[in-house]
């Protein structure tokens, strides 16, 4: 049985406390943070509390925490999990890295390259390693398109675009962004979301190689542009905008075009059928969903010797995201360094 401690925003926590009640290897144990069985608007989480099953490790109680190094001088930890982007929560990565317990959390897990690459260090050195890929390389609908790109349905890839306006209520196919309002300024939070779109690109087409990026701030909305060319060829453009205001539909559309086929969807297709074929899918159950599945390869990994896992995995994702919140601090063009591949 592994024991989890989960670190985060209420929402976020009570999505990832529903999904662990629901597996038979993994319980949690401990909350830095988020209430796991507080009431709220919460559609990340239906109940929301933790189950209390006989058959589990202890009596399905979750403690409390002021913090992970608090967590892991009480009890046996066995995992760290951090419901949200890792650069939102700085020191409960390396508290765990620290005592060479394992992590997991979404990208980006820093925003600057001397943190990046300060934590890669720490992560080569202990025993402990840090997971942050996105949900969406867990997504069946993401899945689908990399399938059909690998099979050669577009040919090359042109352009690539990615279009995503938060809040994401309701969650369910598009839960990969709980825990993302953490993030300390609109701008950390804009790059906290095209984290997640950076990292599909890469899975899908190969290594992001140089981004120019915009953003602009208002006290209705926030918005990030960021285009980002592939080392192999082809780019995307990825939008990102946080409305205060109203949230407008469609909220996602993707479309990946290449020299002779296109593939693209809509928020809409993504609750029901790719638009360009295929049959009706499934609302997946919680613990089935692309973030219960991401949580279960975490746990999964965590059975494994320290010595066969990377110390970060995936690495790139997280430093183009960085890169892009450079690119817009500076209003200029940043290529990424080769070493960082």
């Amino acid at each position: 049985m592994r024991r989890i401690v989960a670190v985060g925003s209420g929402p976020a926590v009570r999505g990832h406390t529903e999904r662990y009640a629901r597996f038979d290897d993994a319980v949690l144990v401990g909350v830095v943070g988020g209430d796991p069985t507080a009431e709220g608007d919460d559609s990340t989480a239906e109940g929301g509390g933790v189950e209390d099953d006989g058959d589990r490790d202890g009596d399905g109680d979750v403690e409390r925490y002021e913090s992970v190094a608090q967590a892991l001088e009480s009890a046996a930890i066995d995992g760290v999990d951090v419901c949200g982007p890792g650069a939102a929560h700085g020191d409960a990565v390396d508290a765990a890295l620290d005592a060479d317990v394992p992590v997991r959390c979404d990208p980006p897990f820093a925003l600057d390259e001397t943190r990046l690459d300060r934590l890669v260090s720490r992560a080569a050195a202990s025993d402990g390693w840090l997971l942050t890929a996105s949900p969406h390389r867990h997504s069946r609908l993401y899945g689908h398109l990399r399938s059909a790109v690998e099979a050669g349905d577009i040919g090359s890839v042109g352009v690539a675009r990615i279009k995503r306006t938060a809040p994401f209520e309701p969650v369910g196919w598009n839960c990969s962004y709980a825990g993302v309002a953490a993030a300390p300024t609109p701008i950390d939070a804009l790059c906290s979301v095209l984290a997640h779109d950076a990292d599909v690109l890469e899975w899908t087409f190969g290594t992001v190689g140089r981004v120019f990026a915009r953003a602009q701030t208002d006290a209705r909305t926030d918005h990030a542009h960021a285009v980002l060319s592939f080392r192999d060829g082809g780019r995307a453009t990825v939008e990102a905008t946080w409305s205060g205001a109203c949230t407008p539909e469609p909220r996602l559309e993707v479309e990946y075009s290449g020299d002779h086929g296109r593939l693209d969807f809509d928020e809409h297709d993504a609750s029901t059928a790719l638009r360009n074929g295929g049959g009706a899918k499934r609302v997946d159950p919680p613990e089935d969903d692309c973030r219960g599945r991401l949580l279960r390869a975490f746990v999964e990994r965590l059975g494994e010797e320290p010595s066969s896992v990377p110390g970060v995995h995936p690495e790139h994702p997280s430093r183009v995201a960085a890169a892009v919140r450079r690119s817009v601090d500076e209003g200029r063009p940043v290529a990424l360094a080769e070493e960082s591949l």
